[in-house]
């Protein structure tokens, strides 16, 4: 069965969805909606819940930078061209816009409010109401992320609701009420199997329910916000029921040197046990340009040396403890003798991957060339070996995982590890699944040395190497930044930016001092003109976006977040 969403989007044939405006009000979705011909049957329901699955992000166009890269951008992942305004604590109120857009959390409200009226049967109308309460969490579960304390809409609103001019609510009731939205489409919605292809069903509800819980929790604990230890269990509880039901698996066929990325660069995921939900992208139907900007340009952007570094030896070691590791003096040698994911999601020299047609990726940028890798770590993931995939430019076939197997196990072990909860075993049903598939050492509990390196010193070393290991299975996934947020770690972005050790005699045409800039120790130094003071992130400001003017002067009970 395919648990894609292609397919879905050729239902949106009619147009009752809320317009592109960005204030809070925008316009309600009766504006294009006759009521008198609509809510008489289940193709009714269906068509309306159709049209939610637009807002699940995937894979790029020709024009665009694929989401899951961007949102990487923002974190100590990714390093782009042009350094992003979050990471680098640049970013500024905005006029309008911004994200507070409340269109999807409306058509939802919209459909809560007049489903029952439709004459069939309740499981049917429950079910597609499931789908609507999933994307109204999602929803809500972005903006709490992006904003903190929010308004929660729980009713239709006229354009004559006193509801529209009412301060943000807490935190506590927020996350609460979403708790409970969740809970309820999962309690409505069709299990794995029963569910038609390509719909929302109860397994990818308790995916995001996990990750929601998780990042709560956490993100209470290192506050000292009460109630974290209800969201961690629940997040575990979430996990365990999805583990324990057995509908999914590591994916690995034996090869630790290419299954990890096949997870990435496959044309057809319908059949991968580790993949819970992705988009599907069809010839003729839905296309898109990952694969081709990966290798035209790279997104105009690379991965981090921060990255590159959290990647253990082959040994199951820290770099700084392991005999195994060789340095960095060249990309060769610093990638070598590693954890195998790392040349799944770095270019390894030499191994096939080039930028544009057919020009070597060079770090830095202004030199000649297409290729522009402003560390000199070129991403590997999401990029398709079949050049047939290159030239569909646009229309690309590749899939976009959008919840995978993996990360629930993981949610599984972080937050087991923060409960005091994580023992050998758990481990063993989760971490060192992933491991197994890569062909890298199990975790041992009774073996952790503390990493004399670790980004996180005052955490126990259990927690802390699951931590790493969430780094690098999800890296480039778009989780990144909210782990920071979450662990309360912005500081993590204030720590210099830096590239590979750079080799003139590897790049013959880069020029060091014009084309190039390097520190003493020769590392690349990407925004040495563009951000010489470096990143500067706000921990009293930048944990939160700011709220846009337009509608603070539309609502004068809305504040502004702290320090914007």
């Amino acid at each position: 069965m395919r648990h894609s969403f292609s397919k879905v989007l050729l239902g949106i044939t009619f147009l009752f969805a809320s317009s592109c405006s960005d204030d809070f009000l925008d316009r309600i979705p009766t504006d294009s909606l006759n009521e008198s011909n609509f809510w008489h049957n289940e193709t009714e329901l269906k068509q309306y819940a159709n049209t939610l699955y637009q807002n699940f992000v995937g894979h790029s166009t020709a024009t665009s930078q694929s989401p899951l890269v961007a949102a990487d951008n923002q974190s100590d992942n990714m390093v782009p061209l042009n350094f992003d305004l979050v990471a680098a604590g640049k970013n500024i109120v905005p006029t309008s816009g911004g994200g507070w857009n409340w269109t999807l959390i409306r058509s939802c409200n919209y459909f809560l409010a007049r489903y029952n009226q439709t004459p069939i049967s309740q499981e049917i109308k429950d079910k597609y109401a499931g789908e609507v309460r999933f994307f109204k969490a999602w929803d809500y579960y972005n903006k709490v992320v992006d904003f903190g304390d929010v308004p929660w809409l729980s009713k239709d609103l006229t354009t004559n609701s006193p509801e529209l001019y009412a301060p943000r609510d807490s935190r506590v009731l927020v996350m609460d009420s979403l708790l409970a939205t969740i809970n309820t489409a999962i309690a409505n919605l069709p299990t794995k199997g029963q569910a038609e292809a390509g719909r929302i069903n109860k397994d990818i509800a308790l995916v995001l329910k996990a990750r929601i819980c998780l990042f709560e929790g956490t993100f209470r604990k290192y506050r000292g916000i009460a109630g974290s230890e209800k969201f961690l269990q629940e997040a575990i509880a979430a996990s365990d029921q999805l583990i324990n039901e057995q509908h999914y698996q590591v994916y690995s066929t034996g090869k630790p040197g290419s299954d990890y990325a096949a997870l990435f660069n496959s044309l057809d995921l319908s059949n991968n046990k580790e993949i819970i939900f992705y988009k599907a992208y069809e010839t003729g139907l839905l296309g898109n340009a990952t694969s081709w900007n990966i290798q035209l340009n790279n997104f105009n952007t690379s991965v981090s040396k921060s990255l590159v570094e959290s990647y253990l030896a082959i040994d199951g070691k820290p770099i700084s403890q392991s005999p195994l590791y060789m340095g960095d003096d060249s990309i060769q040698a610093e990638m070598k003798n590693r954890d195998p994911r790392l040349t799944q999601t770095v270019v390894y020299p030499g191994t096939g991957i080039q930028a544009g047609y057919g020009a070597a990726a060079i770090p830095g940028s202004g030199f000649s060339g297409v290729g522009i890798v402003p560390t000199g770590y070129q991403l590997a993931k999401y990029w398709v070996p079949d050049q047939t995939e290159f030239v569909r430019i646009q229309n690309g076939i590749l899939d976009a995982p959008i919840y995978r197997y993996a990360e629930v196990l993981l949610i599984n072990a972080e937050a087991k590890a923060e409960m005091g909860q994580a023992t050998q075993e758990v481990l063993d049903k989760t971490v060192n699944l992933l491991r197994k598939r890569v062909g890298m050492p199990p975790m041992v509990i009774g073996s952790l040395v503390k990493d004399q390196n670790s980004d996180f010193p005052e955490i126990p070393v259990l927690l802390d190497e699951i931590r790493r290991e969430r780094r690098v299975e999800l890296a480039i996934e778009g989780l990144r930044y909210e782990d920071l947020v979450r662990w309360k770690a912005g500081r993590l972005l204030n720590k210099p930016v830096l590239g590979m050790k750079f080799i003139q005699s590897q790049y013959p045409k880069a020029v060091v001092g014009s084309s190039i800039f390097v520190n003493d120790e020769g590392y690349i130094l990407p925004y040495a003109n563009s951000l010489p003071g470096g990143r500067t992130f706000d921990e009293t400001k930048n944990y939160f976006l700011p709220l846009p003017l337009d509608e603070l002067g539309l609502n004068p009970n809305l504040t502004q977040n702290p320090g914007w």
